[in-house]
């Protein structure tokens, strides 16, 4: 009995000091598991010859995540906030980014009912504005969103948000954090967003700086604007257009392209919705070559709830003059110029 009165000490305190802060502010612990099976065609084998790969994946809907999300009561309407997020592959179990833990958000900040203040790992602006207006949210399964965003997230970076009567307005910049220039390896953008009457249209603005590099640096620019309106309960369009630009440090365009996007989302019934996407992107300039051939994805997906948290889905889509969701032609076999893609997999939201 006496080996055990440490442990029992151990628990008391960690219950007491659980009672204490439960009093004080309201920490929840969320995640999301999503895994599906996937059939890709044209993928390189041996030989140089095409195949057909099929493996099982993940962030189908959503990439899989362990989270605390957590908040104060500081009186007056404020409130301390945090968010620690850690994304995760839950076909292996490995870890999203091996060089860091907390890599999918990792920040603190101080909120009131029409302003917010947050520091440290958050997403860009792009990604905040955009989020609820492209077709697919997102979705691996399958949007081709990292060549629409570029960066998702920035380091160090501090994000004001404004809202009311339908407005929202925000502005982040991250330090680069290199003492030989203040704007190498830093970032800023912004937007304003009207949500009102199942209308939602914003403008945002984005750049990422990279490193200095002899006094220069590289920088990536964006601007797009996009809209969504619901029409019913059942039917929702968007559309939205991005312009882009990266230079490199010599002042030379890398990348010069104007991405486009359509969507239609329709609630079947209760738990049935169906979703499909077109997008195109038209490359002006790629590493001083000019007129590249147009990128194009047709995507259909269906989700399936068989509860509030948990949804079956399947998704196929087909791109031309790239990889399924834009990816370089490279990662095909030899030759190929298009691809295809199939997934059936389930979500669980925790």
């Amino acid at each position: 009995m006496k080996k055990n009165i440490p442990l029992r000490m151990v628990t008391l305190l960690a219950l007491t000091f659980s009672t204490y802060a439960a009093a004080q502010s309201q920490v929840t612990l969320y995640g999301i598991i999503d895994t599906n099976v996937e059939i890709l065609n044209n993928m390189p084998k041996e030989g140089g010859d095409k195949a057909n790969l099929v493996r099982m994946h993940n962030s189908g809907l959503q990439g899989p995540r362990v989270g605390f999300r957590g908040s104060e009561d500081l009186g007056g309407g404020l409130k301390a906030i945090f968010t620690l997020e850690h994304g995760f592959n839950s076909d292996t179990g490995t870890q999203a980014d091996a060089s860091r833990f907390f890599n999918r958000g990792s920040f603190v900040g101080l909120e009131s009912k029409q302003h917010r203040v947050t520091l440290g790992r958050q997403y860009t602006s792009i990604f905040d504005a955009l989020v609820l207006i492209t077709p697919l949210a997102y979705s691996g399964a399958y949007e081709p969103f990292s060549p629409l965003l570029g960066n998702l997230r920035n380091d160090n970076s501090v994000k004001y948000r404004f809202n009311a009567n339908g407005v929202s307005a925000q502005l982040h910049y991250a330090f680069g954090e290199q003492a030989a220039s203040k704007s190498a390896n830093a970032a800023w953008g912004g937007f304003v967003t009207y949500a009102n009457s199942g209308l939602n249209a914003t403008v945002v603005v984005d750049q990422q700086n990279g490193a200095d590099v002899n006094g220069a640096h590289a920088r990536s620019r964006k601007l797009a604007t996009a809209m969504s309106y619901q029409l019913n309960t059942a039917l929702r369009l968007s559309a939205g257009y991005r312009w882009g630009e990266n230079k490199t440090d010599t002042d030379t365009i890398a990348l010069r392209d104007d991405f486009w996007w359509l969507g239609a989302n329709y609630q079947v019934s209760g738990p049935l919705s169906l979703n499909v996407a077109y997008y195109q992107d038209n490359v002006k300039k790629r590493n001083g070559v000019g007129d590249q051939p147009t990128t194009r994805q047709l995507t259909l997906q269906g989700i399936y709830a068989l509860s509030k948290r948990t949804d079956v889905y399947a998704a196929a889509a087909h791109s031309r003059n790239a990889g399924l969701n834009f990816a370089a032609l490279s990662t095909l076999a030899a030759g190929a110029k298009n691809q295809t893609g199939m997934s059936v997999g389930v979500r669980h939201r925790f």
